[in-house]
């Protein structure tokens, strides 16, 4: 069963802004956030000695101050609000990979089999409540089985941390106000004027008659929905903030640590622990995110790739050893995470009989690719893969090291072997024959004559369909290898025929060169 804890922080935007610059929110002042409108300057957030004093969230500022003249006023700044509770919804990786956003003023956390990392429930909400309040936040928490119930734990319970246990989600919402259902205030309104106060005067409606009644109200249609959703009855989408790894584990400690040596031998115990999770389900790791969680609230990450699946600790931590090496631990790291955001199962490798020389020799190409792949960047390291094609120049295809090997994607090239050095594009040259249709007796390329001895072809590839019908053109070309006088070697072809009707002569290219 899915545990969800809410936070719901209160006055975010105020204690936001006294974090960033403490001097435009004095202590113990009543103060206001204000922003301009359509329908002039309303107050978006407001202190408690403000609320006390009659200003309310809402409110025009005009009308606030003639209620208040004394209330001081800060610009309201959306954008860096919602900048700094993302950063700190990242933060809240610590506790569970799967967590997120709630509005504007809110975080939610998947906690489902993470809680015996931190003793226990209690113990890990307690932790979330200590480590808010050493931020200067006001938080209120909320622990169930649904983000629903969990949200309105977390804004309307008398207390807090306040938990609804496995399955006693229902008792525990049932003297909550209707309000905490996350309706839209008409919905609200109506329910009271029906006397329908509290979740748990919904429990017992015959709910096909609850949906006549508010058929035609604007908004009460989700009343059930959201009743629904608390409960666990529908599903409710929670879409998490990164996403969520396939395998994760993590190490805490009480006293944070900062020596970088202490860092590299904890992040080697983690890349061991998560290779035995990895082996036991025969699974190998594609992609890796290493999260060190600051003690000031902060979080650095680093992320590395592997070109095959693979369960190595040592060659996983030798990737990831070169990039946090260069890591600031600020005031130290109290939570490192390891995941292991892809896996896959391994293919079958095509084996010989000098097996062990094999193994290693694949071992040895794929971590020299995954090094440099992970210190040059994934866009400057590439491989070859082959292509259904009779084009020498289309028979292949470069794409990125790390990409996923596709069932089939090395195939053999139908087109004719080319030599070792195949060019970009084929480069034109000028070519004197003895026959027309027979093979050069010199050539020219790059204004150098050269004069032929010996020639073999031709091997003759026919273009794709495709292009005859786009260029009106046969294209069919005949490949020759060719030696020089000097011993030089080189691949040409002749493109077009002689004797088809075409308007333009045959043409000659030097493809490729041999040693």
């Amino acid at each position: 069963m899915k545990r969800i804890v809410s936070i719901w922080l209160p006055l975010w935007p105020i204690e936001r802004l006294k974090r960033a610059q403490p001097a435009l929110v004095p202590d113990d002042a009543a103060l206001a956030l204000v922003e301009a409108g359509a329908n002039g300057i309303r107050i978006t957030a407001v202190t408690p000695q403000a609320a006390a004093k009659g200003v309310r969230i809402g409110q025009a500022l005009a009308d606030a101050r003639a209620v208040f003249p004394e209330l001081m006023t800060q610009q309201a700044d959306p954008r860096r609000d919602r900048s700094a509770l993302m950063r700190l919804a990242r933060w809240c990786g610590r506790y569970g990979p799967n967590r997120n956003i709630d509005g504007e003023d809110g975080l939610w956390i998947d906690i489902t089999g993470v809680a015996h990392l931190f003793g226990g429930e209690e113990q890990l909400l307690n932790d979330i409540a200590t480590r808010l309040r050493r931020f200067s936040l006001t938080a209120r928490v909320g622990l169930a089985d649904t983000l629903g119930a969990a949200h309105a734990l977390a804004r309307f319970a008398p207390s807090t941390p306040a938990v609804a246990g496995e399955g006693r989600t229902e008792p525990s919402l049932a003297r909550l106000p209707v309000e905490a259902l996350r309706l839209v205030p008409d919905s609200v309104l109506l329910l009271k004027r029906l006397g329908l106060r509290r979740i748990g005067d919904l429990y017992h409606l015959p709910r096909a008659a609850l949906g006549r009644r508010f058929r035609s109200a604007k908004g009460v249609e989700a009343v059930l929905t959201r009743l629904d959703q608390a409960l666990g009855v529908r599903g409710e989408p929670c879409k998490p903030l990164l996403e969520p790894p396939a395998l994760y584990v993590q190490r805490s400690w009480p006293d944070p640590l900062i020596a970088s040596e202490q860092l590299q031998s904890e992040m080697r115990l983690l890349t061991k622990e998560l290779c035995v999770h990895l082996s036991a389900r025969g699974l190998g790791a594609r992609r890796l995110a290493l999260s060190l969680y600051r003690a000031d609230g902060s979080v650095a990450e680093v992320r590395a790739g592997l070109s095959q699946p693979s369960w190595a600790p040592e060659h996983m931590a030798d990737l990831l050893l070169e990039k946090i090496a260069v890591l600031d631990a600020g005031f130290g790291v109290d939570v490192m995470v390891l995941a292991a955001v892809q896996v896959e199962r391994p293919g079958l490798q095509q084996e010989t009989l000098a097996t062990r020389l094999t193994h290693e020799a694949r071992a040895e190409a794929s971590e020299l690719v995954d090094r440099l792949t992970n210190r040059l960047g994934a866009a400057r390291v590439s491989r070859i893969v082959a292509r259904e094609s009779h084009i020498p120049e289309r028979a292949q295809a470069r794409v990125a090291a790390l990409a996923r090997q596709q069932p089939g994607t090395w195939l053999q090239s139908k087109c004719p072997v080319p030599p070792p050095l195949l060019l970009p594009t084929p480069e034109p040259i000028g070519v004197v024959a003895e026959v027309p249709e027979g093979p050069p007796a010199s050539f020219t390329w790059r204004r150098v004559e050269r004069r032929i001895v010996r020639a073999e072809g031709p091997q003759r590839v026919a273009p794709e369909w495709w292009d005859e019908i786009t260029t009106k053109k046969s294209g069919t070309r005949d490949y020759y290898r060719i030696e020089d006088e000097g011993g030089a070697g080189y691949w040409v072809f002749r493109e077009g025929l002689y004797g088809r009707g075409e308007e333009e002569l045959p043409r000659w290219f030097l493809h490729g060169l041999y040693g």
